[in-house]
């Protein structure tokens, strides 16, 4: 095959072009190969099946042809040239400026980004503060309150009077959702703590002072954006009666409180138990923030051009990422009233971050020869099965699809690489 001509033009650290001029007697060769494959099988009117002549097939099909011509071609000579200069490409290249005349050789260009060629040395020694991991007296007290928040009872008021603020109202109700025929809006034995913060202002009002028994109509108007569809930016009638009124009573923090948590036989016992668990999880999340600080360091102190379409792809993982949130909430997104603009700004410097982060991360694995064993795959995948309660063989295989498998040991190889810059690192103690 006669030798093609390639130049290599660098647009930037990322952005190259490659002008390819593929030989007419290269082009010609196959172009004729492909017209004899659609000879052996083109109807043209006049011949028999099989039997026009080559010339009448290249005319005929000259579209056709050509474009088989191209796709067979242009792959081929821009991969060849990519892997004579060692690229690494980071997706595959566009074609551009696609010049052809029968008799003449093909010219185009195609136009790629690679990865950027980088040379981080500075990752021994990071400086970086110890992040405490005390528990204070406060904080043990807050999960003993929130436990007795959790295990409290709803008791119903035995003396006759109006519910108050800080009551439990069970009720029931019929809304009809005006300017609309959609089906009423019903409810049996609910319950709404009057001025609770999960309480519509409207039901803490109206419902304020009534007695068990009582009823009484009033309208809400719901706010554009509120997360049941089928109410947001509706005004709703409601018919409310009061089945009963409720107090909320909250278990003392004695002995017995702990008995009911747990293995505990006293209060103290629960109180350490819970201590412990709160110094684990401070231990956790100070590990994971203490690593999260050496990379930042990495990244704002190794400056170098990203490849555009990477960070493109981080920003639209991190968009979808933030759409299925909102979505898992019941918030619909076009009915928020945010500046999307800058929510969009603010993901793509993320995005920017994510992957400056990786492609250090990948960098410095690779100088230090960091490797993922097939026995270190095979002990995370015990573990996400012990954590899921799935089946080992379940777990490989949803991790076999698309990919999983290979991001998995990504994973693992920048938890390795995570490990050794924590172990070079100049920690100072917490303060």
């Amino acid at each position: 095959m006669n030798a093609m001509k390639a130049e290599l033009i660098d647009v930037s650290a990322t952005k190259k072009n490659l002008e390819i001029e593929i030989p007419q007697e290269v082009v010609d060769k196959e172009v004729t190969e492909i017209a004899q494959g659609f000879a052996r099988k083109a109807r043209v009117p006049g011949f028999r099946p099989g039997k026009a002549p080559i010339g009448v097939v290249k005319t005929r099909y000259r579209d056709e042809i050509l474009s088989e011509m191209m796709q067979h071609l242009m792959p081929k000579y821009v991969g060849d040239a990519i892997e004579e200069r060692k690229l690494e490409i980071v997706r595959p290249p566009q074609y551009e400026s696609v010049d052809y005349e029968h008799g003449k050789p093909l010219r185009f260009k195609a136009v790629f980004e690679v990865y950027p060629n980088l040379n981080v040395t500075n990752y021994e020694g990071i400086p970086v503060q110890e992040i405490s991991t005390k528990v204070e007296d406060s904080e043990v007290d807050a999960s003993l309150k929130k436990l007795q928040e959790d295990m409290a009872e709803l008791v119903p008021v035995e003396e006759e009077r109006p519910a108050k603020e800080g009551d439990f109202v069970e009720i029931s109700f019929d809304g009809v959702i005006k300017g609309t025929e959609e089906a009423p809006v019903t409810g049996q034995k609910a319950v709404a703590e009057i001025g609770g913060s999960k309480t519509i202002k409207e039901f803490s009002d109206n419902l304020l002072g009534l007695k068990a028994g009582d009823q009484k109509t009033f309208d809400v108007e719901y706010r554009p954006d509120y997360p049941e569809a089928k109410l947001a930016g509706k005004t709703v009638e409601y018919k409310v009666t009061v089945d009963a009124i409720k107090t909320k009573e909250v278990p003392e923090l004695d002995d017995e409180f702990a008995q009911r948590l747990g293995e505990y036989k006293t209060i103290d016992d629960a109180k350490t138990d819970i201590r412990k668990n709160l110094e684990k999880r401070k231990r956790d999340n100070a590990q994971e923030a203490l690593r999260e600080k050496l990379l930042e360091w990495l990244e704002d102190n190794n400056d170098f051009e990203l490849p555009e379409s990477l960070v493109e792809r981080q920003l639209q993982i991190r968009g979808q990422r933030l759409l299925r949130d909102l979505s898992r909430q019941g918030i619909h997104p076009e009915r928020l009233e945010v500046d999307w603009n800058k929510i969009r700004e603010d993901q793509q410097k993320q995005a920017v971050r994510d992957v400056k982060g990786s492609l250090i991360l990948d960098h410095i694995s690779e100088k230090e020869n960091i490797t993922v064993t097939d026995v270190e795959i095979d002990a995370e995948i015990d573990k996400i099965a012990a954590e899921t309660d799935r089946p080992k063989e379940k777990v490989r295989e949803v991790l076999s699809r698309d990919s999983g498998l290979e991001r998995l040991r990504g994973q693992i190889r920048n938890k390795k690489t995570l490990d050794l810059l924590q172990e070079k690192a100049q920690i100072q103690p917490a303060e």
